[in-house]
């Protein structure tokens, strides 16, 4: 026996005659916790609605627990797939109890409406939900975070082995969001429920998934695990968006944020695969000038970064060459001769607005020699120099003569761009 909660062969479904889903072959392991991401329009409810039968496939098969979907009624497959929809509307205004009671309705038979066991998991489903205080108030007299909470308690309260998020959390607030995502993530981890959501916020998708699916154009583009899946190529191809991908420095799970310079034309900057740009990181102010001018296919290199910085990780999912030091270490010998050997082979050198202390002091004594090189220096002048100068007033000393000797200061990340144009 297998070890498979759904496994689906060539599954493919069309909607007059218009292909929506094409040949989708994949396994989820019983325990699991699946998220399926993908822009609008790409087959994802479509597929819910597959793996619940309230459609069937064009073709193509569906297998649930080790049982052919086709060979399930809709009581049979209610027992073992209960699915939270996005929104749902009753035709019949029913209290909050009785729409919950409903969930019930697989183990309901002709003689008997519902036993001892019908009332112990709608109670327990109605206090985990917190929906117990809403227990006589009617269902369309409820606000869109009440309702959605009734019928996440109805679906707990159905207590099949397979639940099917669609949405589930897009009329909640951000705390029974968080809230909910770590119910349904307990009870994943402690009563084994197979977990298979939809979600259109990734970063909620990346805090509770084992696996990823990402749809293009009704097609699996990939399915794996999220340090495989979720890359900055892989979100650009399907999303067609710019993102940064990082590590939560307190979790350490991934997270993307917008990159918010593709407005930027490549053609606007000359010759730009001829320059090579090194930036001087720490403390993450080099992360969005390294975004920004990576879209633009400049050749970049980083340092001297202390590991764990932000900037280590920007670096890496960019696959941009840097220059590390340990964690809360100063910048050593070798490290600062190894950014001297960078900054030798390259044309500008750009200091964002970075804090200076005894650890890091290196770093501008490393742009000073680049000046007296001949590297063209551009500083990122957007906080005085007064309020970061944590090392006696010697910073303030060697930044302004940086500047007297010709570096040329901006305001923001923004302007780099500016002074590239006018100097290719």
């Amino acid at each position: 026996m297998n070890n498979f909660s759904i496994k689906v062969n060539n599954l493919s479904f069309s909607y007059n005659k218009k292909p929506i889903l094409k040949n989708l072959n994949f396994e989820i392991e019983r325990g699991s916790f699946i998220s399926i991401l993908g822009p609008n329009g790409v087959g994802k409810s479509t597929l819910v609605n597959l793996l619940s039968k309230v459609v069937v496939p064009t073709s193509g098969e569906i297998f649930i627990e080790n049982v052919n979907l086709e060979n399930l009624n809709h009581l049979e497959v209610a027992k073992k797939i209960a699915v939270v929809p996005q929104y749902v509307n009753l035709g019949f205004n029913f209290t909050v109890y009785e729409t919950i009671l409903m969930g019930r309705y697989p183990y309901f038979n002709r003689f008997k409406v519902d036993n001892k066991n019908d009332f112990v998991m709608v109670n327990k489903a109605m206090k985990i939900t917190k929906t117990d205080v809403l227990k006589e108030r009617k269902y369309n007299e409820l606000s869109g975070g009440e309702r959605q909470r009734v019928i996440i308690a109805q679906a707990l309260a159905q207590d099949a082995p397979i639940i099917i998020l669609d949405e589930p959390t897009s009329h909640l607030d951000i705390n029974f969001q968080i809230e909910f995502m770590e119910l349904f993530n307990k009870l994943n981890k402690e009563e084994y429920k197979t977990i298979i959501g939809i979600f259109h916020d990734i970063n909620l998708a990346l805090q509770y998934s084992d696996k990823i699916m990402l749809l293009k154009d009704g097609s699996i583009f990939c399915f794996g695990s999220i340090n495989e899946i979720i890359t900055r190529s892989n979100i650009m191809s399907v999303f067609n968006t710019d993102v940064y991908v990082g590590k939560n420095p307190f979790t350490g799970k991934l997270y993307i944020s917008p990159n918010f310079n593709l407005h930027i034309l490549k053609d606007e900057v000359k010759n730009k695969k001829d320059i090579r740009i090194h930036v001087i990181g720490g403390g993450g102010s080099a992360s969005e000038i390294l975004n920004m001018l990576h879209n633009l296919d400049y050749i970049l290199s980083t340092g001297v970064i202390n590991n764990l910085d932000t900037d280590i990780n920007t670096s890496e999912e960019l696959g941009i060459v840097f220059v590390n030091e340990a964690p809360f270490s100063p910048i050593s010998k070798e490290a600062y001769e190894r950014n001297i050997e960078l900054i030798k082979i390259s044309d500008v050198v750009i200091l964002p607005s970075i804090e200076f202390g005894h650890g890091n002091f290196l770093n501008l004594k490393a742009v000073f020699e680049a000046l007296k090189i001949g590297k063209k220096i551009i500083i990122v002048d957007d906080k005085e120099i007064a309020e970061r100068d944590h090392v006696g007033g010697e910073a303030i000393k060697l930044y302004n003569e940086i500047i007297a000797k010709g570096a040329i200061t901006v305001k923001n990340n923004h302007n780099i761009l500016e002074v590239l144009k006018r100097e290719d």
